[in-house]
């Protein structure tokens, strides 16, 4: 592997996979949405559709063609910190892919008409996965009450829709050039090439494109912007109770993220899971039982929800049930089988992901941008050894408590199916 800096401040990754004919390319940029202001939020994945619609040498189109014709694939996706573009290619089209990514990166080209197109593409998009869409406006309200109004975390990626439809032109050119620069911006090549030739072609296409000409706004976080004893009540067109509950953790960048990770998988993965055991199989309150770890680079929610099995059984009941389950981990621990079992299914997870190309170039691009160490992609599952089930008790005793709850229920509206009735102690 070859991690290189070019003069221009772009970070690349070189990773050979000779045993496969193909070669996967991501660049990721370190803007997400927490990188918006309060009142122009949306921005970062209006961008992720913007810098498909054309440049100076591509008219609308013409990007998706091209890749397409070379029996490629590409796509893109957006989170709170970072806007990542993925694409695999026959491995002898590799200069083709890092042109088309060169290019867009130095003359993306955006109009009144490609901006008028994909704000209505992204407020149809938000209109289907969100507004209606049944839990379509969880994390829309769960960003509103986990964190205070002027955090960076306290809307959803999509932004609110009126940010979006009220953007200007000059909006959304001052963005680009604040963000999508090689100055912020990692390029990662893994795949059937050769590691010295390959990078040569990176500093061709790539390096003589200009840093940016300001410092990068990096917005500060402040512990204080958590939210805990928290409560927020949703109707929607759903035929049973739902409820969801929201623990604050840390960032990704934190070591006790792992330990997160561990007790989800001991909660909610698989039937022999904690509280599949108790909710669904046993008492039978809820239909669906999950638990994961909704991970950002600052803070972190470890997110619990339950979906109930019949118009008997509310939220509050399925808040009771929840809570005996973790009080039971929280005084009597794990057992070393339950940590065995995560640990496995965590490393089944992480290498399924490093069989694909496209899956080590993603992540290896995730970890060059924000942790300056691509090679950590490679020993993943060793951040998980060394965890211990005393580690995992500590750690429910310092998440699972009322202050550092978010609690969101969602409820049938009036016109959807008969009134229920509250089991819960």
């Amino acid at each position: 592997m070859i991690y290189h800096t070019l003069p221009n401040g772009l970070k690349a990754v070189i990773i050979p996979r000779t045993s496969v004919p193909i070669v996967s390319i991501a660049v990721s940029y370190g803007v997400g949405s927490y990188s918006e202001l309060p009142t122009k939020t949306g921005f970062a994945h209006l961008f992720e559709h913007l810098m498909f619609e054309g440049s100076a040498n591509l008219a609308h189109g013409m990007f998706d063609r091209l890749c397409s014709q070379a029996g490629g694939e590409n796509n893109a996706y957006t989170t709170f910190d970072k806007t990542t573009y993925y694409m695999s290619l026959p491995a002898h089209r590799l200069e083709l892919g890092l042109w088309l990514e060169a290019d867009r990166m130095a003359t993306c080209c955006i109009d009144t008409e490609a901006l008028n197109i994909q704000k209505h593409v992204v407020l149809e998009e938000i209109k289907q996965n969100v507004e209606n869409t049944p839990y379509g406006t969880y994390s829309r309200v769960l960003s509103a009450t986990a964190f205070a109004p002027d955090s960076g975390y306290s809307w959803e990626v999509y932004g609110h829709p009126e940010h979006i439809a009220a953007s200007t032109l000059d909006d959304v050119q001052y963005f680009f050039m604040t963000f999508y620069r090689p100055d912020n911006a990692c390029l990662v090549v893994c795949g059937n090439v050769d590691q010295e030739r390959t990078l040569s072609l990176v500093e061709q296409y790539f390096g003589a494109i200009p840093r940016g000409d300001s410092s990068l706004p990096r917005k500060p976080f402040d512990p204080a912007h958590r939210l805990g004893n928290r409560y927020a009540c949703i109707q929607d067109t759903i035929p049973t109770d739902s409820l969801f509950c929201s623990y604050h953790c840390e960032g990704y960048t934190s070591p006790g993220i792992h330990i997160a990770e561990v007790l989800c998988s001991i909660l909610s993965d698989g039937i022999s899971s904690r509280l599949y055991k108790a909710m669904a199989y046993y008492e039978r309150y809820a239909s669906e039982v999950h638990a994961y770890v909704d991970d950002r680079r600052y803070t972190s929610l470890l997110t619990i929800y339950a979906i109930s099995s019949g118009n008997a059984y509310s939220c509050d009941a399925l808040y009771t049930s929840m809570w005996a389950v973790l009080d039971e981990v929280r005084e009597r621990g794990v057992s070393a089988q339950e940590l065995q079992k995560a640990k496995n299914r965590i490393r089944t997870r992480i290498a399924r992901v490093l069989q694909r190309t496209a899956g080590i170039a993603d992540e290896a691009a995730h970890y060059a941008l924000l942790f300056d160490d691509p090679a950590r992609v490679f020993c993943l599952a060793d951040y998980y050894t060394s965890i211990t089930a005393e580690h995992v008790q500590e750690y429910a005793c310092k998440l699972f408590r009322r202050d550092n709850e978010v609690r969101i229920d969602f409820v049938p509206k009036p016109s959807v199916g008969p009134k229920h009735h509250s089991i819960a102690a």
